[in-house]
């Protein structure tokens, strides 16, 4: 059975999705330095309502469309499909973090969210996306991904 996905662009524009690497890290150094798991909460579900959903069901795309506008920043079509399987991979490092915070590893928690804000971090400034990177080295290898 196929996945049905509500209809979306196909292209991502690269500007947006760098404001939204680094509204994301704003958020991820708000919960290391207050340990609050509900900045984990409202991660979690911008990240689910991005792949799962419609994305203007985010309020950190919203933010991050409306911050790109009044920028004046250039669309830069980038690959979709890279982006979306970073989008899973980041999925489950909140949630793997979420679950340690649950179990009162906080320190596990903290090095997962760490990794992830250091990840978003280079996506932002330097746009270097490294589950980018390892897409495109499975899709070199002729290695297809397919989504759940």
């Amino acid at each position: 059975m196929s996945q049905s996905k509500y209809e979306t662009k196909n292209i991502i524009c690269n500007s947006q999705a760098r404001m939204h690497a680094g509204l994301l890290v704003m958020l991820m150094c708000a919960y290391l330095f207050s340990a609050n798991v509900a900045i984990l909460y409202v991660l979690i579900y911008d990240f689910l309502m991005r792949i799962y959903m419609a994305p203007n069901m985010s309020p950190i795309y919203l933010i991050s469309t409306f911050l790109v506008k009044i920028a004046g920043l250039k669309r830069e079509p980038t690959d979709e499909n890279a982006k979306e399987f970073a989008s899973h991979v980041g999925l489950t490092l909140l949630f793997a973090s979420l679950g340690a915070e649950l179990l009162n590893e906080t320190t596990i928690a903290y090095l997962l969210v760490g990794f992830l804000s250091l990840w978003k971090i280079a996506e932002a400034t330097k746009d270097i996306c490294l589950a980018c990177k390892f897409y495109e080295l499975l899709k070199s290898r002729n290695i297809e991904l397919e989504s759940l």
